[in-house]
């Protein structure tokens, strides 16, 4: 399974390669909007992680901007922040996990899931 991970927070990026250390075949981690575009562009993934704190692109610019390059591409989008706002995308049908500031237990056991049930993410409709 190839992943790619679009976040400039090292947090993140430190939990999300945590997760995803024995289970990803490849993690390919961009640091912007414009940089996932690339790479999406570029490379077959099966899975796109977006932080929603990134800088570049917004959220849903950058999600509709992804499902045109990459039809069928899954998206899940992250945040480390409970206040962000997450009903647009949501509304689109890409779901949405809320990781603590320290990317808790759960956060990391639904990111786990997304490799062992690749199918299963949060009840989407596939794109």
């Amino acid at each position: 399974m190839h992943i790619i991970l679009c976040s400039d927070n090292p947090v993140m990026r430190e939990v999300v390669q945590q997760s995803f250390a024995e289970r990803a075949d490849r993690l390919t981690m961009c640091e912007s909007g414009m940089e996932l575009l690339a790479a999406v562009k570029a490379l077959v993934a099966d899975l796109v992680i977006l932080d929603l704190e990134s800088h570049g692109l917004g959220g849903v610019l950058l999600a509709s901007a992804v499902e045109e390059l990459a039809p069928g591409l899954r998206i899940v989008a992250v945040s480390l922040r409970a206040e962000a706002d997450t009903r647009p995308l949501m509304q689109r049908g890409v779901p949405y996990v809320r990781l603590g500031a320290d990317g808790d237990a759960g956060g990391r056991a639904f990111l786990a899931g997304l490799v062992e049930r690749p199918g299963a993410v949060l009840g989407a409709s596939p794109r």
